[in-house]
């Protein structure tokens, strides 16, 4: 993906955030609110169904984790784990900006 996009797309959800931790959490409300799930994905290799993010389990240091439902069980794991199978594009963008954003911190 181009990178003036998903700069742009970072701009987009940290723009009115003053530090690190208000950019985190800018970043996973839009990501909430932009992702569709459910969404089939990749974690580690094996098929499972990305169900949501996982708010509780989140912070700025441990960063977003997702709820993913795979082998009849539900696990949380770091949205960075997951593999998108085929998604929406908006979906596709906002995992890629998301991990870009990671990158240059």
């Amino acid at each position: 993906m181009d990178q003036d996009k998903l700069k742009a797309l970072i701009e987009e959800a940290t723009t009115a955030c003053y530090d690190e931790e208000e950019a985190f959490w800018g970043m996973f409300c839009t990501l909430q609110m932009r992702m569709t799930f459910p969404l089939q994905a990749k974690v580690g290799g094996s098929e499972a169904s990305l169900t949501g993010l996982d708010e509780p389990n989140s912070d700025p240091q441990k960063g977003a984790m997702a709820q993913i439902s795979r082998g009849g069980g539900d696990e949380s794991v770091a949205l960075t784990e997951v593999e998108l199978v085929d998604p929406d594009p908006a979906s596709a963008e906002w995992l890629a900006a998301y991990k870009y954003w990671l990158d240059q911190k």
